[in-house]
C-alpha cells in the first residue's frame, strides 16, 4: 500500500489528468515516494537521524564571493553555488589535487581546474552514456580544452581508484545518484583522501536546497565509518553534502520553507560558443 502514499494527499480531479496523460511518470513517481519513504525509515532505524546538520554558506566563507567563467543553466547543471562551494573548497589549498567522479559537460571541473594544479575526471564512457547522441555530443564540451586536467573514461563502479596511485585535496561526487551508486562511488574514495585537511563533497544531497535525497544521505551514512560522521554537513543555499575535519562549525536543521538569512546578487554574462 506504500507506493500509494504518493496519491493520497492530491484532488481526485487532478490525478485522473495526471493519469490521462502520463501513466507511466505519475507511476513512477509513486514508487519514488514509496522508495524513498523506505530510505527515510532506514535513515532513523540504523542512525536516528533523517538529514545532515547545515553548516550556514557564510559560516565556512565568511564574506563568500566567487566568479564562474563557465556556466550553461542547462538541465543536469549543478546550482550556480554548488559549483562556487566547490570552487572556493579548492582555492583553500596551496596546490589543489581535485578529482571528480561524473563529469559529463564538464561544467564544474573546468570551473575548479583554475584554481587547482590538477584536476583528475573518472567519468562514463561515451558507450556507457544515454544512447542519444545528443547526450553523448555534448560530453566534456566545457572542460576538453583544460591543460591540467586528466580524464578517465570509465565507469567508477568497475574502476579501480587505486590505479590513480595519488591521493587528494578534494573529492567532488557527482555521479551515478543511485543509492548503490553514490554507496560505490564513497567507499572507493573516502581513503583516497591525502590528509585530515582534505574535503570530500557530494552532489545532489538535496533534491533542493531545503529538500533531502534520503537514498543519497542513507549511501554516504553507509558508506563511510561510523566515528567519522560527526564529520558530514550539508552546506546552505546548495543541494551538498560535505566532509570536512578540523572545523567547529554552528550547524542548524534546514526544513522547507526556509526563511532567507541572507541575499546573493547575481551579474550574468553570456557569450557564444
Amino acid at each position: 500500500m506504500r507506493r500509494y502514499l504518493y496519491f493520497i494527499e492530491m484532488k481526485k480531479t487532478e490525478l485522473i489528468k495526471l493519469l490521462i496523460k502520463h501513466p507511466v511518470s505519475i507511476f513512477k513517481k509513486g514508487i519514488d515516494a514509496q522508495q524513498e519513504k523506505l530510505f527515510i525509515d532506514s535513515l532513523i532505524s540504523d542512525y536516528k537521524i533523517d538529514r545532515l546538520p547545515t553548516i550556514d554558506l557564510l559560516e565556512l566563507f565568511p564574506g563568500f564571493e566567487e566568479t564562474l567563467t563557465t556556466y550553461s543553466f542547462l538541465e543536469g547543471t549543478s546550482l550556480i553555488t554548488d559549483i562556487m562551494l566547490l570552487k572556493k573548497l579548492a582555492k583553500s589549498y596551496p596546490e589543489c589535487n581535485y578529482l571528480e567522479i561524473g563529469s559529463w559537460r564538464g561544467e564544474s571541473i573546468i570551473n575548479v581546474s583554475e584554481v587547482s594544479t590538477h584536476c583528475t575526471s573518472v567519468t562514463l564512457p561515451p558507450s556507457e552514456m544515454n544512447t542519444d547522441k545528443r547526450y553523448t555530443d555534448v560530453h566534456g564540451v566545457f572542460s576538453k580544452n583544460a591543460k591540467n586536467l586528466t580524464e578517465i573514461l570509465h565507469n567508477s563502479h568497475t574502476f579501480d581508484f587505486n590505479t590513480l596511485d595519488q591521493k587528494f585535496d578534494l573529492i567532488f561526487i557527482d555521479g551515478d545518484h543511485s543509492y548503490k551508486g553514490v554507496l560505490n562511488d564513497t567507499k572507493k574514495t573516502f581513503n583516497l583522501r591525502k590528509d585530515s585537511n582534505s574535503v570530500i563533497v557530494w552532489h545532489d544531497y538535496g533534491v533542493s536546497t531545503e529538500t533531502v535525497r534520503h537514498s543519497v544521505l542513507k549511501a554516504i551514512l553507509d558508506g563511510i565509518p561510523p566515528e567519522n560522521h560527526k564529520y558530514l554537513y550539508h552546506v546552505s543555499n546548495t543541494i551538498c553534502a560535505v566532509y570536512i575535519e578540523n572545523r567547529n562549525f554552528s550547524c542548524y536543521r534546514t526544513e522547507f520553507p526556509t526563511f532567507p538569512n541572507k541575499k546573493f546578487s547575481v551579474q550574468v554574462k553570456a557569450g557564444k560558443i
